[in-house]
């Protein structure tokens, strides 16, 4: 029998309390899905999420009282001098969209007269029911901060300043009070460690005894990443961590292998194809509009139809959560359901009489909700409004980064002109635990010292000078085709994320398979209009290969908003997973290093 090797392992794990073997307990695994709007955490035994609303209320300082602005709704981006003309001319361009699909009967639909129903519309009266709504405010008489529903209903003259970490997909950086990336992480750490002791009944004592699945967006920052897991495994104290991407465990939950993910949220839409669990980072694109823009139309709409709502002031979080509760009550997206219908509409604002509205309408209901294919409609503009993955920036805590990796894969090819032009093969990872585990006692100094030695040793040869200047142009070619993108529908962006998959199988596998997950999209009839856009747009070979295109907006019966934080569950307990592991103590030893050698991403 040979000896046993006595190699050291690339990163030991001696102090583990579980050793590596034994089957994880799904029961003391936390699954978080940290959304700009909700958050989603539970454990990954639980049937279902807690969810909460994404915010913390924290008392001000300053004594008299000032009504804050939320820019939530109404946004910055749609401030400008020409958002009304926009907004006017994206609407005219929804209108034509409803009329080019004929119904289930053949017919084209007329629209309504939005001019006559407001005649009647500014005619009708409030009506005060004897109800008074049983949503109480928040009493702030014991606590210095609130998080989740709490802090939502807190009366603005309590003088609480509402803060949302998270803003369109990534952190809530900003110029004012609260915006540094100090406060951000301080405001993630309360509301996480809050949620999970009063919610899942874990002390926080208790937390070195948990795992963490951590979902991140499917476009990221890599020093924020890095950020979170560090506030995991050192501040809250988790025994350990896995760092996975939304859009590949939606596939996990949806219980397909290859489709093209819609995500489309509050406050951003994300589209990217996955195949067997790896998300193609060119087909990676994010666009920063979603179901709170498709509430301010709605809000542009029954203000164009005379239906105006004076106590739902769109300054506050409880006027936004009546906005946001009208749309999802009645807005739709059956092409069949049309012409002048009446609506009665409440609105409830806490411990105040139920007010209600009897309305007429007519496409409003319908035209909102369709703007998500005509994103003029909202009326933003902004350079960051659409948004692509970008490289690493690098970090100092890791030497071995997609820098050095692309350098010393070009020098061990000879500096062919050939060579690769991105490292978007396992050959990275590979690469980078052979630089590691040669490393003396995996000393994380020497490692330094050793990484210095190795950049100025990659002088490059004629040819490898060639291929950096090509890879580099196409690099500069490649960035100027992304600052040239335009904010573009659903079903536009759909299409530009598949043709950037490689090879027309590819392509059709994604045609053949959408997934829609997120809840801004999910409304009746949601799921023929995407199938309809996408189908009268495709490239005609695909179209006439294609045998079927599914577009599944309920994978298994379950929530949409709910795929990627169950196949985040599911992803803790497999036993192929168990190797995805960041340990605390190893952690401290060797920092982001580990994401390069355990992320089952490219990082």
């Amino acid at each position: 029998m040979p000896p046993p090797s006595t190699k050291k392992p690339l990163f030991p794990t001696t102090d583990d309390p579980v050793a590596p073997e034994q089957p994880i307990q799904p029961a003391t695994v936390v699954v978080i899905q940290p959304g700009s709007y909700n958050l989603r955490i539970g454990r990954a035994s639980d049937a279902y999420p807690v969810t909460v609303p994404h915010c913390i209320a924290r008392k001000v300082k300053s004594s008299p009282f000032q009504e804050q602005s939320l820019e939530w709704i109404v946004r910055e981006e749609c401030s400008h001098p020409e958002s009304d003309h926009q907004i006017k001319d994206g609407i005219k361009s929804v209108e034509e969209l409803l009329l080019s699909r004929p119904t289930l009967t053949g017919e084209y639909r007329q629209l309504t007269p939005f001019k006559q129903l407001s005649v009647f519309n500014k005619q009708a009266q409030p009506e005060m029911s004897e109800r008074i709504c049983s949503q109480r405010w928040t009493s702030t008489e014991s606590k210095t901060f609130f998080v989740g529903e709490e802090a939502m209903f807190i009366n603005a003259k309590d003088g609480y300043q509402l803060s949302w970490p998270i803003k369109r997909g990534r952190f809530n950086l900003h110029n004012k009070a609260g915006g540094t990336l100090t406060s951000v992480l301080a405001d993630l750490e309360t509301i996480w460690s809050t949620v999970i002791m009063s919610h899942l009944h874990i002390p926080l004592k208790d937390f070195k005894h948990y795992r963490v699945v951590l979902l991140i967006p499917d476009i990221y920052v890599h020093k924020h990443v890095k950020a979170m897991v560090e506030l995991l495994l050192n501040n809250l104290g988790f025994e350990a961590v896995i760092v996975h991407q939304e859009s590949v465990c939606a596939t996990y939950g949806a219980g397909v292998t290859c489709a093209c993910i819609v995500d489309v949220g509050d406050q951003k839409t994300s589209i990217c194809c996955v195949e067997d669990g790896i998300s193609h980072k060119a087909t990676r694109i994010t666009m920063e509009y979603g179901g709170s823009d498709v509430s301010r139309c709605l809000h542009w709409l029954l203000r164009r139809s005379g239906a105006s709502f004076p106590e739902m002031r769109l300054t506050q979080a409880t006027g936004i959560l009546q906005l946001q509760e009208l749309k999802e009550a009645f807005c739709h997206m059956d092409q069949d359901r049309h012409g002048v219908r009446p609506h009665v509409m409440q609105v409830k604002l806490p411990q105040q009489h139920i007010i209600k509205y009897s309305l007429r309408l007519g496409d409003e209901m319908i035209l909102a909700p369709l703007a998500l294919f005509r994103p003029d409609s909202f009326g933003l503009q902004g350079s960051h409004l659409i948004r692509t993955q970008t490289r690493c920036e690098g970090d100092p805590e890791d030497p071995h980064d997609e820098d050095y990796l692309r350098r010393t894969q070009r020098q061990s090819q000879g500096g062919r002109l050939g060579a690769p032009k991105k490292d978007t093969s396992d050959g990275a990872r590979d690469l980078t635990e052979t630089s590691m585990s040669n490393l003396d006692d995996l000393n994380p100094t020497a490692m330094d010292d050793d990484s210095n030695d190795a950049n100025d040793s990659l002088a490059p040869t004629e040819g490898g000078t060639k291929a950096s200047r090509k890879e580099e142009e196409e690099e500069e070619e490649m960035v100027e085709e992304e600052s040239n993108l335009q904010l573009m529908g659903v079903d536009q962006a759909v299409l530009h994320s598949i043709e950037k998959c490689d090879g027309d199988e590819v392509k059709r596998k994604m045609y053949s398979c959408l997934l829609v997950v997120g809840g801004g999209m999910m409304f009746e009839g949601a799921q023929t209009w995407l199938q309809y856009q996408v189908w009268m747009q495709m490239p005609v070979q695909h179209r006439v290969a294609l045998e079927t295109m599914d577009v599944i907006t309920r994978p298994k019966d379950m929530d949409a908003c709910l795929a990627s934080w169950k196949g985040a569950a599911i992803l803790a307990c497999l036993d192929s997973s168990q190797e995805l592991w960041i340990r605390q103590n190893e952690w401290r030893q060797f920092s982001v290093r580990l994401l390069r050698e355990r992320a089952p991403f490219i990082w």
